[in-house]
């Protein structure tokens, strides 16, 4: 065997995909019985992820974002780029079909319990089917996700920034059904955002917030529709801070594994598949000098910052000050934000992919913006905390 690859989510089956297209040999460890399931994402991307991956799994097509601020402040984004909602579980399944036809050995209920990396090979434990097995390959890949076993073993490390989330698919129709709902403010989430996303006669409704307490808070959210029934939950946790290191002797982290993530949205999708197609080009590398060492699979870290990494390191810096912000800043905010020239602006320039370049250009032309980053941000205890 080749290459392990732990986790068959978007990126650990990208990797898979990519690698088994080398001609390499590649088993593809899934925890779960079952592929997309269970489903923790709202499952919101761009068309860049369709161009690494075939999938028609298009739940509902967005062209814009309506903004609630505290005191039910609104404020209205229009796109002419599109965004895709789509379906987790039969996404999963697509980018999972193309590493299968390009020949990787994808094994479900597969759980990793074990990983040693030797000088010469890596070994691995997992359970299958209530029997422990075991595996030896010249290499393996992270893609297990937030609670990477993986990275567990082999980094002893964790992102130091997480986002808790609790999500739940609604019975309840959102009268416009072209736009994603976004709620900011203390009343919707501590530190992060809350979110209602229509898919036509169900609208995934949730929220992420820094620290524990996601489904106390959504209790506040539910209240918005209370005409909805709720036909399933999901949550867990999201990093959005990358890990200092990602590569090392014999193995690489991809995706939520590393913290791979954005942090202004927690959006993993996009990011992840990136860095699972920078990893299988590392890995390739790495096969053809026969140079496994961790200086040697550190140019992975190269290639995935070259595309991301700037924006992944400013949109932390950007979500760190939001935290902060208290509710009476974000009202000022709103004052700032709803400006006619500054929605043209957001309209135009805006990017969920790359938000800070939007960031960038707004504060570059209302720098008094930058001042209510730092007035009256949140203390523990207070009203608005």
């Amino acid at each position: 065997m080749d290459v392990i690859v732990a986790g068959a989510g978007p990126a650990g089956s990208y990797a898979s995909y990519r690698l088994a297209s080398m001609g390499y040999s590649v088993l593809n460890l899934e925890e779960h019985r079952e592929i997309g399931r269970p489903v923790e994402c709202t499952g919101v991307v761009t068309s860049r992820v369709f161009g690494y991956v075939k999938s028609s799994a298009v739940a509902n097509r967005l062209h814009g974002a309506n903004v609630f601020f505290p005191g039910n402040r609104e404020m209205h984004i229009e796109k002419s780029e599109e965004t895709t909602v789509i379906y987790r579980d039969s996404f999963d399944r697509d980018v999972s079909a193309m590493a299968i036809s390009a020949g990787a050995d994808v094994r479900l209920d597969s759980r990793i319990t074990e990983v040693k990396v030797s000088v010469d090979s890596v070994h691995v434990k997992y359970r299958h089917e209530g029997n422990v097995l075991e595996a030896t390959s010249a290499m393996i890949v992270g893609a297990d996700g937030a609670n990477s076993v993986v990275r567990k073993s082999l980094y002893g490390s964790r992102p130091s920034r997480v986002v808790s989330t609790y999500q739940v698919d609604s019975a309840v129709r959102l009268p416009d059904q072209d736009s994603v709902n976004v709620y900011l403010g203390s009343e919707s989430s501590h530190g992060f955002f809350a979110w209602a996303v229509p898919t036509g006669d169900i609208t995934r409704i949730g929220l992420g917030t820094i620290g524990p307490g996601a489904r106390d808070l959504f209790g506040r959210l539910q209240k918005r529709f209370p005409e909805g029934r709720i036909l399933s939950v999901t949550g867990g946790p999201i990093p959005i801070a990358y890990l200092s290191r990602t590569s090392g002797p014999r193995s690489l982290l991809v995706g939520d594994a590393a913290g791979i993530v954005k942090p202004l949205t927690g959006g993993g999708i996009y990011t992840g598949i990136v860095s699972a197609h920078h990893a299988a080009s590392a890995i390739n590398e790495a096969f053809q000098s026969q140079t496994f060492s961790g200086n040697s699979l550190s140019r992975y870290e190269r290639y995935w910052k070259s595309q991301l990494g700037r924006e992944l390191w400013m949109d932390g810096i950007v979500q760190r000050i939001f935290a902060g912000l208290s509710d009476s800043s974000l009202s000022r905010i709103y004052s700032m934000l709803s400006s006619p020239g500054v929605v043209e602006m957001i309209n135009s320039v805006g990017d969920i992919d790359y938000p800070s370049r939007l960031v960038i250009r707004i504060l570059l032309r209302h720098p008094a913006i930058l001042m209510n980053f730092f007035r009256n941000r949140v203390v523990p205890g207070s009203a608005d905390a």
